[in-house]
């Protein structure tokens, strides 16, 4: 930004981050009607946002169709929701093979206004996601090759989140800082300061000032593509769930994945060309997983002219109040399910990695608007009172944080297996008491039952799905 920007710029620029962000204001009815479990007024209530932001695809267009798809799907609007994942999918699709993640005019925007008016292109989490529920989708239509490729799809999205992402964030790190120093400010000195780390550190722990490289895989997502893959009945597709199973159980660890090692156990007999008892798996989806809030705090510049400015950082902020078990009766003994995912944890840790990059560029963005204010006064002569009430617009509008994120994600999920019992019929038994009585087991080798309760007391849904491929 120049230092002679005029009032009247400040004051459009300000007008566009105001457009561009508050995603969790304009979500807050839709989340409201999701929370209690009215999903059909939900979907109703997403359904003019999403033809809102169709025409929003650089900025806003993806994170709304990820809720929409999640949202739709739970109102069992299926095709609907088959339609939202798609055009999230095939709008971020090219970051996987050719498009750079960092367009750096975009970058340059957003040193300028903030983050919020960064095209939002999902995090590796949201795209592995995608896929995943475009999969559910998939096999409660009974489209299973579909699934499949969706499941592949997920696959992809994970190798290229380990391969890449740890270079990407240094990178755009590196440029960020670039750009502050090319305006005269330095991110490091404000860093090293002790009263900003101290403030750095109650809000984040030790994680703040760290930067490396994770494991992008989300345990449901392998697990349901080993699944997927042994209802396939092929020696080849076996050998693929296998892996896909003992992916699993070393991510979980031991005392966690008894169930995943009994589904490996199982690939294994069939690779061995053993004969098979009839399954039955329970994935129970439970909760909503973490929201975005702002922090904000004054950070210090070392600017002789502009000694603080107040900055706005995003927090996450956990959601309680979730039915925390399940069982499932029908057989000898009631089974529980175990935990499989903990969606807080995947999202904690995404969040983590990419914080050195956002604590980063939120300085710069901060310390170039507040010293492009103040010489904007400075220049405005006569005019200094309209760029007085430019940079204060300006300055109140641009430092938000982004608080973009896809909010109807699951807190965790759980699994349980037993065999198919002699009777059809099994009963999954919620921990707040509800239950899902008399739910009719197809005569098939695999079969999926779905259910989903995003807090105690609320109806759960369910799905039951037959896995035997076409």
């Amino acid at each position: 930004m120049s230092v002679r920007a005029r009032p009247d710029m400040l004051l459009s620029l300000g007008c566009l981050a105001l457009c561009a962000c508050g995603y969790d204001r304009k979500m807050s009815g839709v989340i409201a009607s999701y929370d209690t479990g009215q999903f059909k007024q939900a979907a109703s209530e997403i359904q003019p946002l999403l033809q809102e932001h169709d025409q929003d695809a650089p900025i806003n267009g993806v994170v709304f169709h990820l809720d929409g798809g999640t949202v739709l799907r739970a109102a069992d609007e299926l095709p609907a929701s088959v339609k939202s994942l798609d055009w999230a999918y095939e709008t971020m699709r090219p970051y996987l093979d050719q498009a750079a993640e960092t367009k750096i005019t975009e970058e340059a925007a957003a040193v300028v206004t903030n983050q919020t008016i960064r095209t939002y292109r999902g995090t590796s989490y949201d795209r592995i996601m995608l896929n995943t529920y475009q999969a559910l989708n998939y096999l409660q239509m009974r489209q299973f090759d579909k699934a499949i490729v969706e499941l592949n799809r997920a696959a992809l999205w994970q190798k290229d989140a380990v391969d890449r992402n740890a270079d990407r964030i240094q990178k755009e790190q590196a440029a960020f800082e670039s750009a502050g120093k090319s305006k005269g400010y330095d991110a490091s000195a404000t860093m090293n300061d002790e009263g900003f780390r101290t403030a750095m550190e109650q809000a984040y722990g030790p994680v703040w000032d760290k930067r490396g490289s994770i494991d992008y895989e989300v345990p449901v997502t392998s697990w349901l593509r080993g699944v997927a893959q042994m209802a396939r009945a092929e020696p080849s597709s076996w050998d693929q769930a296998r892996a896909s199973f003992k992916s699993v159980a070393g991510m979980l660890g031991d005392g966690a994945n008894a169930l995943v090692l009994q589904d490996l156990a199982m690939a294994d007999a069939a690779t061995r060309g053993e004969r098979l008892t009839k399954w039955v798996w329970v994935l129970f989806e439970t909760g909503r997983a973490p929201s975005r809030k702002e922090l904000r705090i004054d950070i210090p510049l070392f600017i002789q002219q502009v000694p603080y400015v107040g900055a706005a950082f995003p927090l996450l902020e956990f959601h309680d109040g979730q039915v925390a078990s399940l069982s499932v009766e029908g057989c000898k003994d009631p089974v529980n399910a175990t935990l499989l995912c903990d969606m807080d944890a995947v999202v904690k840790r995404s969040f983590d990695d990419q914080l050195p990059l956002v604590i980063t560029a939120t300085l710069v963005s901060s310390a170039s608007k507040a010293v492009g204010t103040y010489f904007a006064q400075k220049a405005a002569g006569d005019y200094g009172w309209a760029a007085a009430l430019g940079g204060a617009v300006y300055q109140v509008a641009m430092n938000s944080a982004d608080l973009r994120c896809w909010l109807t994600l699951p807190k965790q999920w759980l699994v349980a297996r037993l065999p198919r019992p002699d009777s059809g019929t099994i009963c999954a038994v919620l921990g707040d008491g509800q239950r899902l009585d008399g739910l009719a087991i197809p005569d098939v080798p695999f079969t999926l039952v779905h259910v989903k309760s995003v807090r105690s007391g609320t109806p759960p849904i369910h799905a039951i799905m037959p896995l035997n491929a076409p």
